[in-house]
This record gives structure tokens, sequence and C-alpha cells, in this order.
């Protein structure tokens, strides 16, 4: 009897040994060298699409100035050139760094004058050195923090099909997708286009079923974020060759949308609209 027991606590101690062993093997690398290779699979795949990514900005964890549409392109481990759609102003090359932290931290670490305006202090934004040609939103957001923005992130996701990135100040999540190589001598064009297309509407309704809801900027002079009465969220939102892509999916009396696409103008529909796919909202341009 003894002797079973005794096999048997052998045996139970084998199998404790060998988890550990599978447990070691998972774990193998240490957090750091964990951490340094999530870093240079970063590098590698920011600067693997040689056309470059579209960042989806949204300054500000309150969204009242709405989104963005920036280009980067990585072109090595120091330089990203970058563009926009609300500014005509040529690409502009400063250089950028991933480094460890939480996870890994992509930080545009000198100055871009079309990625960190966004940043700027009210008072540097108001500055006609630091303007943008044919950027709609001059001067705008308070004296000490201007649009909120920022140039800190935590890549939360790297993939070659998309990255997310979180801001570190504003927690907002942002996405980076890749521009196709076929695409990449028109999307920036195509994009600032749409701006100006859009942009000068100058107030909406939301019609969903037989109601009709006046929607009001929550800033007058970026005209990229909607409030309705009654209702808590800002919906706030990018400029498309399409129409409009908002921050996230919203819900406005029972429908979902986070896409609206433009309908060019029909019937009573003088100035267009924006559509889901279903056609159960529509954001009519009013002015």
């Amino acid at each position: 009897m003894k002797v079973n027991f005794f096999i048997v606590i052998v045996s139970i101690l084998s199998m404790l040994i060998s988890c550990d062993k599978k447990r070691d093997k998972v774990f193998s690398d240490s957090p750091t060298v964990r951490l340094n290779s999530s870093v240079n699979n970063s590098y590698e795949i920011l600067q693997g699409n040689q056309a470059g990514w579209m960042i989806a900005y949204f300054p500000s964890n309150d969204l009242e100035f709405g989104g963005y549409t920036m280009f980067a392109r990585f072109i090595n481990n120091v330089e990203v050139v970058v563009e926009g759609d609300f500014t005509t102003k040529e690409a502009q090359t400063s250089t950028y760094i991933v480094s460890p932290g939480a996870g890994p931290i992509l930080t545009f670490d000198t100055f871009n004058s079309i990625f960190h305006y966004f940043s700027l202090p009210g008072y540097f934004n108001r500055n006609a050195s630091y303007q943008l040609p044919n950027f709609f939103s001059v001067g705008i957001g308070s004296t000490n923090e201007g649009m909120k923005g920022e140039y800190d992130f935590l890549l939360s996701k790297v993939s070659v099909d998309s990255i997310i990135l979180n801001g570190r100040k504003s927690y907002n999540n942002l996405v980076m997708t890749p521009i196709l190589s076929s695409e990449s001598a028109t999307i920036v064009g195509s994009y600032r286009e749409a701006v100006a297309k859009f942009h000068p509407f100058a107030g909406y309704n939301f019609e969903v079923g037989t109601e009709t809801i006046q929607a009001s900027f929550i800033n007058s002079l970026s005209k990229r974020a909607l409030r309705v009465a009654g209702a808590n969220d800002i919906y706030a939102y990018r400029y498309t060759p399409a129409g409009l892509s908002f921050y996230k999916e919203y819900d406005l009396k029972g429908v979902k949308f986070k896409e609206l696409k433009y309908i060019d103008p029909v019937g009573a529909y003088t100035k267009g609209y924006f559509t889901n796919d279903a056609g159960t909202l529509k954001l009519v341009p009013t002015t």
C-alpha cells in the first residue's frame, strides 16, 4: 500500500513539473524581450507599406472639433512625411520614434506644421506664421489648449491591415489604414475635394422615420461635430470622398450609423443629403 501511495505522489509531482516546464516554454522570452520585439515589429509594419497610411484623427477627448484625415509615409526608422485633407500645404517631413512603454509608443517627436497644428496652444494657432493654407478652422480652441490634439500614442494593435492608436492624453481610439499603391497619387486630392464640397454646408437636420430633428454644430468654425436636443452624444465625423465617416457607431432614435453616403441633389433635397446604407436616416443640409 505504501509503495502504491509513493508511486501516486511521484506521478503527481512529475505532472506538476511537466506543466511548469510547459508554462516556461510559453513565456520563454522575458517581458523586455517581447516588448522590444513588438517595437521592432511596429517599425517594420509602419515602413512596410511604401504608399503610406491614412490616419483618422480626432483631437480632444470631448470630440468637439470633430475629425480630420492625415496621410503619413514612414520612410525609415527616423523620418515621416505628413499631408492633410484640411490644408493645401505641401507634404511636411519631420521625425518619429517608436519606444517601449505599456506597449509600443508612437511619438511624432519633432515639430511638423501639419500634424502638430492640433496640439498648438490657441495663441499659436491664431498666429499668422503658424496658419495652414486653406484650413477652414483658423484660430479655434482655448488660449492654453488650442484643439487639444496630441502626438503621443499607444499602438494597441499593429497589423498590415490596420493600426489602432490610443491617444495617451485623450484616450481617443484612432485608426490608421494602409493606402493602396493604386490610389497613392490621388487619395490626398480626393479627400481635399470632399472637404471643399461638404464643409460649406452651414446647418443640418436629421430625418429619422417621420421625425425631423434639428442639429447644431458644437464648434461653428470646425463644423465637424453635431449635437441634437435631448441627446448626450456628440456626433463627430470626418469628411470623406463618399460622405461622412463618424468617430464611432452612433444611435439616433434606434437607428445605428457610422458611415453616411452623400446623395446628390434630388427633388426637395436641393443640397443633397447624407444617408446610411438602409436609407433609414438622412442628414440634410439646410443652408
